[in-house]
């Protein structure tokens, strides 16, 4: 281990001993499955560490590729407990969200979000995953704010040209790719 890692090891084993903490989230956690297979196993292992060194629990957010790679050990298998995240339905937790999404854009004109047929919309393109829904109304903002509209509209939306996740694969950008 280099000098420079083992220190680090060493600043977070101290970290970890004065706050104590019980869980650890790590998010996107599908990404550090596509590293080379000494860099997976190192990451395992710290999973590992901080399990039994320090009694943390580990939480793996991630895509269905985290599922299957828990389950393709007794091993791992057994340390996790896996449960499925459901998307966001669409309903009045749904417009909440977009409401707390609005609340937080640096627009100067009100956007209605949760008003049909904005939400409709932005609930078809983004599918019901959260980070869609996080990328429609980002995207559209930023456009809205360059625009000097200074709030997103239906023709806003449309104009991105968003493609949802599901047709990505067949989407005409990926064609002109290959």
């Amino acid at each position: 281990m280099g000098r420079g890692v083992g220190r680090k090891a060493e600043q977070i084993d101290r970290l970890f001993d004065s706050l104590k903490p019980r869980m650890l989230i790590f998010d996107e956690f599908h990404n550090a499955l596509r590293g080379r297979s000494r860099d997976v196993e190192a990451v395992l292992a710290f999973l590992r560490r901080i399990g039994r060194q320090f009694d943390i629990s580990p939480i793996l957010i991630g895509e269905v590729a985290v599922y299957d790679f828990i389950n393709q050990t007794a091993e791992m298998a057994t340390r996790f407990d896996l449960h499925a995240v459901p998307r966001w339905q669409y309903g009045e937790e749904f417009f909440a969200l977009l409401n707390s999404l609005e609340a937080a854009l640096p627009l100067a004109r009100a956007s209605d979000l949760s008003d049909e047929p904005m939400a409709r919309m932005i609930f078809q393109l983004s599918e019901g995953l959260i980070g869609e829904i996080v990328a429609i109304v980002s995207a559209a903002a930023v456009a809205a704010a360059r625009s000097g509209a200074e709030r997103i509209t239906k023709t806003g939306i449309e104009a991105l040209r968003y493609i949802p996740v599901s047709k990505r694969r067949r989407a005409p950008v990926r064609d002109r790719l290959l």
